[in-house]
């Protein structure tokens, strides 16, 4: 079902709920303590800690694990794998937060996350350095180069493993798609298939990739992050910046009946020999 944005900004909430999907807390289990607040919360993007805890379910972490939270935005990812499963991250983003360190105390893990402010382009750590690399909703602003799979392997140890959320198009699109479809241009000239990063990371000639599919929830994550949005605060009182982002994700999915556009994971393991 479409939903009429002739009255926008003013919304009608039953008619919301009516049209767009939301993901059920019952599905993930794990997330039970933090409730849709915290699974959104200062999280950019769709899909919030559905998509992180499906994400880091295909990585074999354990305590004592090193993990760089690429792209890690507010920090929320960052402490989530800490405080899940007693890793220590390494939290970086070109724009981190100062308060930071004091979430992730206040959070129990203030020995486990370092917040480090750096160009994903211009990592300051050694080669080898991680166990395991994460990156929610950012991968594709900065990972589309050629060369950008085997510089962020590099640091990888010897048959690690990096995980990528993202939006996605089902397809590669082309000169004709709807414009209502092209969210955030140019942004969006970045957002690839799942078969495009499969490419992207097999022509390194270092990775093995394991996993690289549509999530069966991408086109939910979507519907999930507008209901969560307009329930949290009415349109009408939202900076103008939000108000017209959630307007255009909506004339998007009124658009997509197909869907088109979702999100994917990618899983991928450095092979151990060169």
């Amino acid at each position: 079902m479409n939903y009429d944005l002739t009255n926008w900004p003013d919304v009608d909430l039953d008619k919301v709920r009516t049209a767009f999907r939301e993901v059920p807390l019952a599905a993930y289990p794990e997330l039970a303590r933090y409730g849709r607040v915290g699974i959104h919360e200062a999280l950019a993007g769709q899909g919030g800690l559905f998509l992180a805890s499906d994400m880091a379910k295909r990585l074999a972490l354990s305590p004592g694990m090193r993990v760089l939270d690429l792209g890690c935005g507010a920090g929320v990812t960052s402490i989530f794998l800490a405080r899940e499963y007693g890793v220590t991250v390494d939290a970086v983003d070109a724009t981190i937060p100062e308060d930071l360190a004091n979430r992730a105390a206040a959070a129990g893990v203030g020995g486990k996350v370092r917040s480090i402010r750096a160009d994903a382009r211009l990592l300051p750590f050694d080669p080898g350095a991680f166990d395991a690399i994460f990156s929610l909703n950012a991968f594709f602003y900065f990972g589309t180069d050629d060369l950008y799979p085997p510089y962020i392997m590099s640091y990888l140890k010897p048959g690690g493993e990096i995980v990528i959320g993202c939006p996605c198009y089902r397809e590669e699109i082309t000169p004709d798609m709807p414009e209502e479809l092209l969210l955030e241009f140019p942004a969006c000239l970045a957002v690839h298939s799942p078969g495009w990063w499969r490419r992207h990371f097999e022509k390194s000639r270092s990775a093995t990739v394991l996993h690289a599919a549509l999530h069966p929830r991408g086109v939910e994550f979507w519907e999930d992050r507008v209901r969560f949005l307009v329930e949290e605060q009415p349109p009408r009182e939202m900076p103008v910046w939000k108000r017209d982002m959630i307007h255009a994700m909506i004339r998007m999915l009124n658009r997509d009946a197909g869907g088109m556009v979702s999100h994917f994971i990618l899983h991928v393991r450095k092979d151990r020999i060169p």
